[in-house]
């Protein structure tokens, strides 16, 4: 009796072991699990079965679990160049919200084998990948880690996408503070497109003086819930 109770305790000592890792799922479908230790949103540090570590590239990748975050790698076009980078998953469902940026975690011993790459422009929309739409007349721009003209000095950069599947590319939402009367109604104009469906919030949008990034996430979990 002894020798079964252990065996119960090894064995789900074992199986929360197991579910607790971090995993990564790679474009062929396999998946390596592990200890996530950090991404620049154009790769992601592993250690792989927390023994080797291993640095994957976005364009190699489907998606990670991490820290209770889901991320996906998603396609957009720099010039004449394809390039993925991960999103950090903000909303799902019949619209879906994403944020790119807010500081490098990658560990510093790594971040000279891993760059951050800002100020790259996003050109015309393009096919899927792996059933995701790639964004259309979007710029992740920022001149460095820790800039832009929206947040407070020093403040790391955010990045906030937003898409309704059928019904035309990612965009970029310019969230955080806007002052600027003209991308006030280039928000306005992009959240009626994609929320302008269901009248209640079709009003909420039309008479809402600003938007900032916790507006825009309570609009699209309010869309998805109905």
């Amino acid at each position: 009796m002894k020798i079964f109770n252990l065996f119960i305790i090894i064995f789900l000592f074992a199986t929360n072991t197991l579910f607790a890792q971090d995993f990564i799922v790679k474009n062929n479908e396999d998946v390596v699990r592990g200890t996530i230790k950090g991404t620049d949103y154009f790769s992601v540090y592993i250690s792989e079965n927390d023994q080797a570590d291993v640095i994957l590239p976005a364009k190699d990748v489907k998606n990670f679990f991490w820290n209770g975050n889901s991320f996906l790698s998603k396609g957009f076009a720099n010039g004449r160049n394809f390039e993925y980078r991960f999103v950090k998953v903000i909303e799902m469902g019949a619209v879906n919200l994403y944020s790119f940026g807010g500081g490098t975690l990658m560990p510093a011993s790594k971040e000279k084998k891993v760059k951050f790459r800002p100020s790259i422009g996003i050109g015309t929309g393009t096919g899927g990948y792996g059933g995701i739409g790639m964004g259309g007349g979007v710029s992740i721009g920022g001149g460095g880690r820790n800039s832009g003209p929206e947040l407070p000095a020093g403040a790391p950069v955010v990045r906030y996408f937003i898409e309704k599947p059928g019904a035309g590319p990612l965009q970029e939402v310019p969230m955080k503070a806007i002052t600027d009367e003209d991308k006030k109604a280039s928000v306005r104009t992009i959240l009626l497109q994609k929320l302008g469906d269901q009248p209640d919030l079709k009003v909420k949008v039309e008479n809402s003086a600003e938007f900032n990034s916790r507006d825009v996430i309570e609009l699209v979990k309010a869309y998805n819930s109905k």
